[in-house]
């Protein structure tokens, strides 16, 4: 679980004075020689790390130790608490100089930092239905070849995980039962569906971002394309899927209108799937509550078997995918085959 934030808010303190803070309980705890040969690494992949960052950098050189950096030393960044608010994608020099990250920040800092001690990280995003996903970062312990990851979240149980898992669905699991609805906050409410196959990101985007000041919205919109498998956890077929916002759009059941505004095309979704779409939203609705129930809930689940997806997923995919391309983001960065 991310550090405590006090009533009054995140504190707002300098860059430098955020580094120095960090930084102080690792000065002169660090063995020179372990510290000059991490300097040496960072300085032949470029990055010019100011002292403090190279500190706290070379300190955090086990998973463990990530760990406990990400639970106890970084606020959450909740850049949707307001609708006002500016959304961040920071990259993992930003996290330290601001002292905060939500779950995208925390996997990229976490993946830079495993990165840079050579544990050959992995990224991994959790799927969820009618709910935010969550990114995490994966590595496999040398001695036990057991998996192990590393997270950042508020909530307690979607944090990182010891290696002690024999395979990446196991461990993956292990985030279900603690996964409930941002839309109802019920903890009986679980809303993880599947996991995607590991994406090596710095073969994908190369290293450079890890020791940048750019925002880290190129990986953040096109992270997931139709190259990254995914899998469910329940009523698994035995094949892997895409991930649904994709599918939608391999499949042209998201479109664009001639203003470029994406809609839902309802003309090309699956056969007997119109019926379910138009039967699903003739008895739900915004007075029904934050999720469905009853006959919307059986609806639902048969346009899932059908699709991979429920109605109010697609629709919001394709609300979301505006802020894609109004970000400058194409279609074909995501379907590439």
């Amino acid at each position: 679980m991310s550090k405590p934030i006090p009533k009054e808010g995140i504190p707002r303190v300098p860059p430098a004075e955020k580094l120095r803070e960090l930084a102080e309980p690792y000065q002169g705890a660090l063995d020179p020689g372990s510290l000059g040969r991490f300097e040496a690494r960072c300085r032949d992949l470029g990055f010019p790390f100011a002292a403090e960052e190279l500190v706290i950098l070379a300190a955090l050189d086990t998973p463990e130790k990530l760990h406990t950096f990400l639970d106890t030393r970084l606020y959450y960044n909740d850049d949707h608490a307001l609708v006002e608010q500016e959304e961040t994608a920071m990259p993992p020099r930003l996290v330290l100089r601001t002292g905060k990250a939500h779950c995208f920040e925390g996997a990229m800092f976490a993946y830079a930092v495993d990165f840079l001690h050579g544990h050959d990280p992995r990224l991994m995003m959790l799927e969820a239905s009618q709910d935010a996903d969550h990114n995490i970062v994966v590595w496999r312990d040398p001695r036990t070849g057991l998996y192990g990851a590393s997270a950042h979240s508020r909530y307690p149980g979607l944090v990182g995980r010891p290696a002690e898992y024999p395979t990446l669905r196991a461990l993956a699991e292990s985030y279900v039962p603690f996964y409930f609805s941002d839309r109802t906050l019920d903890p009986k409410d679980l809303t993880l569906v599947g996991f995607s196959e590991p994406i090596d990101l710095a073969a994908k985007y190369g290293a450079g971002w890890m020791g940048g000041e750019k925002p880290l919205w190129d990986i953040y919109y096109t992270y997931i394309d139709d190259a990254v498998p995914f899998h469910y956890f329940f009523d698994d077929p035995g094949r892997p899927h895409l991930y649904p916002a994709v599918r939608a759009l391999k499949e042209n059941w998201i479109r664009l209108d001639g203003a470029g505004k994406p809609f839902v095309s309802l003309e090309d979704l699956p056969a007997g799937t119109r019926r379910e779409w138009d039967a699903f939203w003739s008895i739900y609705g915004p007075k029904d509550g934050p999720r469905p129930s009853g006959p919307a809930r059986e609806i639902e689940q048969a346009f899932f078997r059908l699709t991979g997806t429920t109605p109010i997923d697609l629709d919001d995919n394709a609300f979301d995918l505006q802020f894609t391309l109004a970000a400058g983001y194409r279609i074909d960065q995501l379907i590439k085959r």
